[in-house]
């Protein structure tokens, strides 16, 4: 299983840190039912999260014939 689906992109390791803290405590009080207040640099780091899921995405869909992409309608930028 060595070359199954591999992927390449680079990681900073604080800032995924930072990303993985912020997306368990949403995932926390989704959980709870209780609503999510941003902090400040939330949008940034969620930011970041959003571009790596597009890059495994592409990735996913131009290396491994995956079909992940979103449409137009369902990418932040097609929605209104």
């Amino acid at each position: 299983m060595a070359n199954a689906n591999q992927y390449e992109f680079g990681l900073d390791g604080p800032l995924f840190r930072s990303q993985r803290e912020l997306l368990l405590r949403i995932a926390d009080l989704a959980q709870r039912q209780q609503s999510y207040e941003p902090a400040p640099g939330d949008g940034a780091l969620l930011d970041g999260l959003v571009g790596l899921t597009d890059e495994i995405a592409d990735q996913a869909h131009d290396r491994h014939g995956i079909d992940c992409l979103l449409s137009e309608d369902e990418s932040p930028e097609g929605r209104s």
